[in-house]
């Protein structure tokens, strides 16, 4: 670990049960007088908006709703929607949702910002790190995974290529309402928890790891091993609930410092040839990951397995303590119905051909251990996607 070493935290957040309807207080202390509200027509339907528009009316702020919500953040949707916010003269976005949602909520207060109706000019190979000066970003999750209240990453998919890109954007506030997740269909909540856990693992074995990010991601691993089978199979319980949501946001912040790395690399391979969802790939993902990662950052291992509630002899080698944490995920993913990559009809051939995809993925990703002592070929993607396929059925 380096001796010196920078940890962040880019915006406020407000945690605890009903804290949505702090909305309306705090958007008056920025002198806002219209809101765009970003959310998907189940969030609505749910009741989610209630006690945000009753404290938005209670200090005199209007209010338009924005809510063709889709996964992974379309441009084009996103262009749409800076188009009716400029028109309707916003001049603040509250994004409650998931972190797609999340993720378009920032992308909108952009454009509105800037009064563009194109976000394509802003992807990469521009700088992508952009934002608002004048348009405020309020973004509350209804999910426990993404942690994009309090990141700085938006991710959006480009119409024209079909990739996905990532602009640095940051919330002004997070708030974060457990009932919010109370909603959340079982299925959803097991894809983002893995998430969650994809966010801590990665961190903890970064490159640029450090003590704060540590702390977060083993606390927020804890969170996650105790508490996400709970939520998958009784939504209902707010405790466990609130557990998962400070995980979500903790394990954000953690990879605010160190970025997320390989796991996260291939995810996006498999998303590209297979279409499936991303907490599911990081369920697929991260055993293998460890497999990998274990003679490089043996001391970060055996603390993932202690957060895991791994119990270990002290006798295992490097591989065995990674073994041991995989049976653990994968008993996880069995008790959320995590389905495998075959039974989601994806082949073998059709996952290992990504493996140029993880290699191209090097620029994006350069803090993983397994790039700075060993180059990635395309070769020993294919086998790590091979095994990926293999080892969960």
């Amino acid at each position: 670990m380096a001796g010196i070493f920078k940890y962040t935290q880019l915006n406020p957040v407000i945690f605890g049960n009903g804290a949505i309807g702090c909305v309306g207080e705090e958007l008056a202390k920025l002198g806002c007088k219209k809101l765009l509200f970003v959310c998907g027509p189940n969030v609505t339907k749910a009741g989610g908006t209630v006690k945000a528009e009753a404290s938005l009316k209670a200090h005199g702020i209007d209010f338009l709703y924005w809510n063709e919500v889709k996964p992974d953040a379309p441009s084009g949707l996103i262009n749409k929607a800076a188009e009716f916010a400029i028109k309707e003269g916003c001049d603040s976005v509250l994004g409650i949702g998931g972190g797609s949602c999340m993720d378009l909520a920032k992308a909108v207060a952009l454009l509105l910002d800037l009064k563009e109706t194109k976000i394509e000019k802003y992807l990469p190979p521009p700088p992508p790190t952009m934002q608002p000066e004048k348009v405020p970003i309020f973004l509350a999750p209804t999910t426990s995974g993404s942690g994009s209240e309090g990141t700085m990453v938006s991710v959006i998919t480009d119409d024209t290529t079909g990739q996905k890109q990532a602009i640095f954007i940051h919330a002004t506030i997070g708030i974060i309402d457990p009932e919010l997740t109370l909603t959340c269909p079982p299925h959803v909540t097991a894809q983002a928890g893995f998430d969650v856990m994809a966010h801590c693992i990665e961190s903890i074995t970064a490159r640029d790891r450090n003590p704060h990010s540590e702390l977060l991601a083993l606390s927020a691993l804890r969170r996650v091993r105790d508490n996400l089978v709970e939520c998958f199979n009784n939504g209902s319980n707010l405790e466990a609930r609130s557990e998962m949501a400070l995980a979500s946001n903790w394990a954000g912040l953690a990879f605010v410092d160190t970025d997320i790395q390989l796991g996260h690399a291939t995810c996006d391979s498999i998303s590209a040839t297979c279409h499936t969802p991303h907490g599911i790939e990081c369920a697929w993902v991260t055993p293998e990951l460890l497999k990998i990662m274990a003679d490089y950052v043996p001391e970060e291992i055996k603390k993932i397995a202690e957060a895991m509630r791994v119990e270990l002899t002290g006798k295992e080698t490097n591989l065995e303590v990674s073994l041991k944490i995989g049976d653990v995920i994968h008993q996880m993913m069995r008790a959320c119905k995590v389905k495998s990559l075959k039974e989601y009809g994806a082949t073998r051939q059709q996952v290992v051909d990504g493996a140029p995809l993880v290699v191209a993925a090097r620029h994006l990703w350069p803090k993983c251990p397994v790039y700075v002592d060993k180059e990635l070929t395309v070769e020993d993607a294919a086998k790590f996607l091979g095994d990926i396929y293999d080892n969960y059925q």
